[in-house]
């Protein structure tokens, strides 16, 4: 990292850690357990139970490992933590029995635990100019990761079987995340006698603010608008089945969900260029109104395709919200002396629902016999994260 240069290292060592946490092992998670159910005779809803095991313990720790990776010896911590979050995936080519997935997700959810919160804390500190295009494009590296290595592990599976691709995708994850978070990913430029890269040298320090400055009830307001649409994410696991209720085959399904994943890489970018343009509030507004317009599309034209998949991408917004607008509109609140215990609280109450609101979708497809019911519910959840969005902005004069 050159004293006066662009921080490349930072960016690449982001890159690096949300590729092998997010892209290698949860972006392609789904197509090696498919082939574990159809190998072990498991229910699809019992190995499900990984999922919310991992969520859980992830919200229960994050509070924990953030604070103890930003000020302990981060090195360590993030080398340790990687290697919790990942040796466990490995290990399954090992396991014969369900409730070694169950055991396993818990150690990889306290390693994966603050896997987001200190790589979007450290590139906010790190940036003072272009905070938002830096952000959205180091984060984006989950989506092209997941995107490009799908294809590569079911072909894995195909050839080798789903053991030694689990210990494939356990180690490759292990070689992105632990070398790039233990020696680049460093907490703050001052660690190494430097400043946010595009200050100004004389630039005055941000005016520390307490807690106490903002009223409780705007955690609240943001932990609703946050959690809310961050969960939504978990409707790309339905939409293989959401287009064969429709009539569409399989394969239709599958384009589907390469568009989210367009939406995915692709969101991130755009709404890091928007932070930038127009401000933190004004570009979650249009995010929950892209979300929203993915919704309508899926209820009014059914029949239409190409609509279906322009649907798609505006929906793959959502794998942003968490990533992106979360540490940002925190840092926009509460400031850049008070936010970071505000992330880890609302990255926690996300996980938190998030595991759980992967079988809520499914069941009440079950009980309304129907997707209506889902897609009404998630538009007005798009809407009054809008709304609440707009009033934090109104509030804050922005």
């Amino acid at each position: 990292m050159e004293r006066d240069g662009f921080p490349y290292k930072v960016v690449i060592a982001a890159m690096g850690v949300l590729g092998g946490a997010m892209g290698v092992i949860i972006n392609t998670n789904g197509i090696l357990f498919a082939a574990v159910i159809r190998d072990m005779g498991f229910r699809a809803g019992d190995l499900s139970v990984y999922y919310t095991i991992l969520y859980l313990v992830s919200a229960l720790s994050v509070t924990f490992t953030s604070r103890w990776f930003f000020t302990a010896r981060h090195r360590a911590v993030m080398a340790a933590l990687g290697t919790l979050y990942t040796a466990p995936f490995a290990a399954m080519c090992l396991y014969s029995r369900l409730w070694h997935w169950y055991a396993a997700a818990a150690v990889s959810g306290f390693g994966y635990s603050c896997m987001l919160v200190s790589v979007t804390t450290t590139l906010n500190n790190w940036f003072a100019a272009r905070r938002g295009m830096v952000a959205g494009v180091a984060l984006s590296a989950s989506g092209v990761t997941g995107a490009l290595l799908a294809p590569v592990f079911a072909r894995c599976i195909q050839a080798f079987g789903w053991r030694p691709t689990a210990l494939l995708i356990g180690a490759l994850a292990f070689m992105l995340i632990v070398p790039a978070g233990a020696f680049w990913l460093i907490p703050d430029p001052s660690e190494c006698g430097l400043r946010p890269w595009g200050e100004a040298p004389a630039a005055e320090s941000e005016a520390p603010r307490t807690a106490l400055s903002v009223p409780g009830y705007v955690f609240v307001l943001c932990m609703i608008a946050l959690a809310g649409t961050n969960a939504l994410f978990q409707f790309n696991l339905q939409l293989p089945l959401f287009a064969r209720s429709l009539g569409w085959s399989l394969a239709a399904g599958a384009a589907l969900t390469s568009c989210s994943m367009i939406g995915n890489i692709a969101g991130k970018v755009v709404l890091g260029m928007a932070i930038d343009a127009l401000g933190v509030y004004r570009a979650a507004i249009l995010l929950a109104g892209a979300m929203a317009g993915a919704f309508v599309l899926f209820q009014t034209f059914p029949g239409f395709f190409p609509a279906l998949c322009l649907g798609g991408v505006l929906f793959g917004g959502c794998y942003s919200v968490g990533s992106m607008l979360l540490p940002q509109l925190a840092l926009a609140i509460w400031g850049r002396q008070t936010y970071r215990p505000y992330v880890s609280r609302l990255s926690a109450v996300n996980s938190f629902v998030a595991a759980f609101s992967g079988s809520a979708f499914p069941y009440l497809y079950d009980f309304t016999g129907g997707w209506t019911a889902v897609l009404v519910l998630c538009f007005a959840d798009c809407v009054v994260a809008g709304l609440i969005f707009a009033w934090l902005g109104r509030r804050a004069g922005k």
